[in-house]
């Protein structure tokens, strides 16, 4: 009951509104800075194969871009796989301790 008069009075006061507000002014300034970031690795990344490409070549700077991504790709859901597994690991035992 005390959290519910809690909400109401926040309501009342107009906290409640003020906190919606910062957290949407903060997600607002999170996705445009997660946007900047983007447009700033994938310049970094164009002027990586940019000077690959003049010094070993376009193709073999192509393929070795491919094999470099591919391979990220690889080890990013590897780690995914190993993490999931010992998370569901952890959650079974939760379940087995709260039973």
């Amino acid at each position: 009951m005390g959290m519910l008069a809690t909400l109401i009075s926040g309501l009342a006061s107009g906290e409640t509104v003020a906190a919606v507000h910062r957290a949407r002014t903060a997600a607002i300034v999170y996705v445009i800075a997660m946007a900047a970031a983007l447009c700033g690795l994938g310049f970094l990344v164009g002027a990586a194969y940019i000077w690959t490409a003049m010094r070993y070549g376009s193709l073999a700077a192509a393929l070795g871009f491919g094999a470099g991504f591919l391979v990220l790709a690889g080890l990013i859901l590897l780690i995914y796989r190993i993490s999931a597994g010992s998370r569901a690991r952890r959650r079974a035992q939760r379940r087995n301790a709260d039973m």
